[in-house]
């Protein structure tokens, strides 16, 4: 394996210009972590080129929708950002309301990060859509739910959908950087794949 350079990934960590800052090491380590071969994301940013050199190690895809274009995030994706990475990369310009219940989720999710729309309906909607599509074992992040002015109502849109209401789940929130809720779905009657994880120690 070639070495790793994380560099850029551990310089944005320590700046305080996103929300998600403190998370982007975080989010490398559960995608590379969970073994990921195919993860979804609700917005997209610096979080994407986090996860993407995960995906890089484990063979996986990722599949964002934003309804910001890849072009108009000039401090987020260098220049042919996407064409470079079309192999691992799929992204969906458009609402997620309506995007995601028309794409094809012919494989199910490791990994879901929610850090798109902060609407409590919007959110609980997002995740109602996602939710059947994720694996058992699977992880679902939500960003912001400690946010000081953002929390409540992003609390309020995660507990009221179905993934907290009618699924097997256990959970747990990282207070720092806005906050990072992690919910683990423990069994998905919706779907037959499960989350495999075969790292060993050597």
């Amino acid at each position: 394996m070639n070495e790793l350079n994380l560099d850029f990934i551990v310089k944005k960590h320590h700046l305080d210009d996103t929300g998600l800052t403190r998370h982007y090491l975080t989010l490398y380590s559960i995608v590379l972590g969970m073994e990921s071969k195919n993860v979804f994301e609700f917005g997209a940013g610096f979080s994407t080129r986090s996860m993407i050199e995960a995906l890089k190690l484990t063979g996986g895809k990722l599949t964002s929708v934003d309804m910001r274009t890849v072009e108009s995030r000039t401090t987020d994706f260098p220049p042919n950002f996407k064409n470079d990475n079309k192999d691992i990369w799929s992204f969906h310009n458009g609402n997620s309301l309506d995007v995601v219940p028309k794409l094809n989720h012919d494989k199910c999710y490791d990994v879901v990060l929610h850090d798109g729309s902060h609407t409590a309906a919007d959110v609980t909607k997002d995740l109602d859509n996602i939710a059947p599509y994720v694996k058992s074992g699977g992880l679902v992040l939500i960003h912001d739910t400690t946010h000081h002015y953002l929390g409540l109502e992003m609390c309020y849109g995660v507990n009221n959908s179905k993934l907290v209401t009618d699924y097997k789940h256990d959970s747990s929130t990282l207070p720092y950087g806005y906050g990072l809720t992690i919910i683990r779905v423990l069994e998905n009657p919706h779907n037959n794949e499960r989350v495999e994880i075969l790292w060993r120690k050597k």
